[in-house]
């Protein structure tokens, strides 16, 4: 008889595993963050739409990269690195202070 060996979630996962994984391997996923904004087109006339922006981190069982998956859930998104993301993070941050905008 085999059995499967199956590490604990991380702290964050919130997935349902018996369905979210369908017998394959176990892929853990954290809570969704929606950030609702505003786009601007870059060509004239600047177009602006309403979106909503979802961050969720994903990890597949025993990998040690966690991933950040931001898009808009459907059409759109970028998987990076927690490293890349923390990088973002910061380079946001010192561009909005840059722009005299307080980024918190």
């Amino acid at each position: 008889m085999i059995r499967e060996h199956r590490r604990s979630c991380p702290p964050w996962c919130v997935a349902d595993h018996a369905t979210d994984d369908e017998g394959g391997p176990q892929r853990h996923r954290s809570a969704t963050v929606v950030v609702p904004g505003i786009s601007i087109r870059s060509g004239a006339p600047h177009a602006i739409e309403g979106i909503e922006i979802l961050i969720e981190l994903h990890a597949e069982d025993g990998d040690p990269v966690v991933g950040v998956y931001i898009g808009d859930g459907v059409d759109s998104g970028l998987d990076i690195t927690t490293e890349t993301a923390g990088r973002l993070v910061r380079r946001l941050v010192e561009t909005l202070r840059a722009a005299g905008v307080s980024p918190l």
